[in-house]
């Protein structure tokens, strides 16, 4: 019987010669993809509890189901976060529950399916690290030799779970471009099995499986928001409900939203450009290692998923990463890594210019755990005590001297103010110095503007004073 699928190039549309040889297409260097038949996927019906596996049906197949219970992952209404930022209905898709706390245990689990089901004995792939991760784990339980290539500044956290795991750790350059050809070569020379996630297409199959997820647990949101690298995971989510549509499981789909870091923005800078191909970069400054990517291979694909959805594309600083990962723990209990914490720190600025309603229905898709990372850890570590009243004095003075130059909105004064506290304590400073009449506010459109009230200025007189005697 023939499979419902077929295996082709995504630029050219050439057929693979077969299934067992991932790497690029031979004649024009495209990705490879799997395209389903559009009246099988009408009558497919899924059975079983929600777990990663019960879209076997939606998947290419394979012969033994490799698991370590991945899949099936919380999704819920973040109310005290949503209300802290003021959104009315966001919603958190916490991938951190899967067995390795990373959304790459879905692809490791049907590479290594694949893999033992074709009898290979070694896989080899190359990684930023949570999917190195994963797949270690997975090679373990198969008891499969596991090649690593990483590069040279790699998370600890995700080091350490591919060591614990008995995986070969071998570094590669100083990004993952280097790895990735390295990977390449040794799966070619040795005839490893191939499990770059850039190079294996089964890779795209297992991450749109979030997507089947979503639809079952909550039907189609407004927004769907996930940080982007090489562009893979946003180009499989909206594959995913691609191919809902084409069932008729879903009428319309989601916009998307793809988030980048400020230091290493590829894709994002290309889609606000209006370009369609990602911009290559030399180098990508950023403590999110998971999307620090300067050639995305999948940037184009990405491109086209985001114009498709009517989508949009921003940028992050770090700061604002490591802020929103605390956040993100602090009112919802879940320890988010830099790179996943992005999917809800660009959403002030997008209230706050009016691109998102207050009253949308956006889900955040939280990939993997902040115990994974460093920069995160470490600035827990180095948390400053609770700051005394000479310090929260010089707070508000330096907000009411900006104050006094212009009238101003919280998150232009946030920015203003370097971003070296969180947005919510900007609002709370603001709020005190109104309630105390120092400030007064009025809204003007959607945002709410700020300006210094006499008796304001009569306090910053007195504070020139009392320095002038210091």
């Amino acid at each position: 019987m023939e499979p419902p699928y077929v295996l082709g190039c995504s630029s050219c549309h050439e057929k693979a010669p077969g299934e067992g040889s991932y790497s690029r297409c031979a004649d024009c260097g495209g990705f490879l993809e799997y395209t389903f038949d559009p009246e099988y996927l009408k009558g497919v019906q899924f059975k079983g509890p929600l777990t990663f596996w019960r879209y076997a049906p939606v998947m290419p197949r394979v012969e033994k189901a490799v698991s370590l219970g991945e899949g099936g992952t919380p999704y819920w209404k973040a109310e005290r976060l949503g209300e802290h930022l003021g959104l009315k209905n966001l919603h958190l898709k916490d991938e951190t529950r899967n067995p390795t706390s990373s959304f790459k245990d879905r692809s490791a689990a049907l590479m290594m399916s694949d893999a033992v089901g074709k009898g290979f004995d070694s896989v080899v792939c190359a990684t930023n690290g949570n999917h190195g991760a994963s797949l270690a784990a997975y090679s373990a339980k198969e008891d499969v030799s596991c090649r690593i290539l990483v590069p040279a500044d790699l998370d600890l956290g995700k080091l350490a779970q591919m060591i614990a795991s008995d995986a070969h750790v071998e570094e590669a350059g100083d990004g993952i471009d280097v790895a990735i050809e390295k990977a390449r070569k040794i799966a070619d020379e040795t005839g490893a099995y191939q499990a770059t996630t850039e190079l294996n297409p089964l890779s795209m199959e297992a991450i749109k499986t979030i997507s089947y997820e979503l639809v079952e647990q909550s039907g189609v949101p407004d927004w769907v928001a996930i940080a982007m690298g090489s562009g893979v995971t946003i180009h499989s989510l909206w594959k995913g409900f691609t191919e809902l549509e084409e069932a008729g499981k879903i009428d319309s789909k989601p916009r998307l939203i793809g988030v980048q870091a400020e230091g290493c923005a590829p894709i994002a800078d290309a889609f606000n450009k209006h370009i369609e191909e990602p911009i290559s970069l030399e180098s990508g400054d950023t403590v999110a290692t998971a999307i620090r990517v300067t050639k995305p291979m999948f940037g184009a694909a990405a491109l086209r998923a985001l114009e498709e959805s009517d989508g949009l594309s921003v940028t992050v600083s770090d700061s604002a990463m490591i802020d929103y990962g605390k956040e993100i723990a602090r009112h919802e209990g879940i320890f988010a890594e830099p790179a996943s914490a992005a999917s809800v720190a660009f959403i002030p600025e997008l209230l706050e210019a009016g691109v998102i309603d207050g009253s949308d229905t956006v889900v955040s898709i939280i990939t993997s755990s902040g115990l994974k990372t460093n920069d995160i850890i470490r600035s827990l570590n180095l948390r400053r005590k609770s700051p005394g009243l000479g310090i929260r004095l010089a707070t508000k003075e330096r907000i009411l001297r900006r104050i006094a130059t212009k009238k101003t909105y919280g998150y232009a004064l946030w920015k203003e103010l370097g971003k070296a506290m969180t947005l919510g304590a900007v609002y709370q400073h603001l709020s005190d110095l109104e309630s105390r009449g120092l400030v007064a506010s009025s809204a003007e459109g959607k945002r709410r503007y700020h300006e210094l009230t006499e008796k304001g200025r009569k306090v910053l007189d007195a504070l020139e004073d009392l320095q002038s005697l210091m």
